[in-house]
């Protein structure tokens, strides 16, 4: 894979779910690359060891946290307050957090509106947030990308609220990409498959061997797709990148 570092370097980026699996693989490569980075996510001690972890790592490491619960208006906007007084701006939006689900049938109103206010209001409203603040910086190279999920195509039994979030998640990005060309902001949807990170209902030790055994994704790699898509030039538009484990689970 051919990428330059130099393009990152400096660039104000936000990253949601910063504190899992992606979202802590992304952070690793964009420290190497030069970038300032605000993660954020739900659990304050997460996020801290998280950072430190990446300080610890890279002492050059421009790395800044914030705890919200982006499924609420509130964090939010506690959120951006930190994007404006720490980053000062916003360069690239990186939206990795996501919640699983359980089949409707098992779930009360509560738990699947949570889903989708995790899984797709939250996204929207980042992507809103993000842009607003592209455009009156004047940004003329901005990108969004968009973590969703090839659950969509495989509409595995037990995935229907999941499914509704990321396909919901999917549309939004491509139609949304068309709606930015004349903005100079780029758009671009990561559809991974089973990822082997806490999300999944396993012990670590059954992510490891699933891994192993190419039925899961390291984190990592979901990283450097993400990263493929950063890197590129102003006038390459990824559009869609879909990565899978060889053994992908589809029903």
């Amino acid at each position: 894979m051919s990428i330059a570092p130099s393009r990152l370097r400096g660039k104000r980026i936000l990253v949601t779910g910063g504190a899992g699996g992606v979202g802590r693989a992304v952070l690793a490569q964009l420290i190497q690359h030069g970038a300032r980075i605000l993660i954020t996510d739900r659990v304050e001690a997460d996020l801290h060891a998280t950072t430190e972890a990446a300080r610890a790592s890279n002492q050059a490491a421009d790395i800044h946290h914030v705890t919200a619960d982006l499924s609420t208006s509130q964090g939010v906007a506690q959120m951006f307050a930190q994007v404006d007084d720490w980053l000062g701006g916003l360069d690239m939006l990186i939206a990795c957090a996501g919640v699983g689900s359980g089949p409707l049938l098992e779930m009360d109103e509560p738990a699947w509106r949570y889903v989708i206010e995790s899984n797709l209001v939250s996204y929207v409203a980042c992507t809103q947030g993000a842009i607003q603040r592209m455009r009156v910086s004047g940004i003329k190279d901005g990108l969004i990308i968009l973590v969703g999920s090839i659950s969509v195509h495989i509409k595995a039994v037990g995935e229907s609220v999941y499914n509704a979030s990321k396909g919901g998640v999917a549309s939004f990005a491509e139609t949304l990409r068309k709606e930015l060309i004349p903005h100079s902001i780029r758009l671009t949807l990561i559809e991974p498959g089973a990822i082997g990170s806490a999300m999944q209902p396993f012990s670590p030790e059954e992510r490891a061997r699933r891994v192993d055994a190419y039925e899961l994704l390291p984190p990592e790699e979901v990283a450097d797709a993400i990263l493929f898509a950063a890197t590129r030039g102003p006038g390459v538009d990824v559009v869609t990148l879909r990565i899978e484990p060889l053994v992908q689970k589809i029903v």
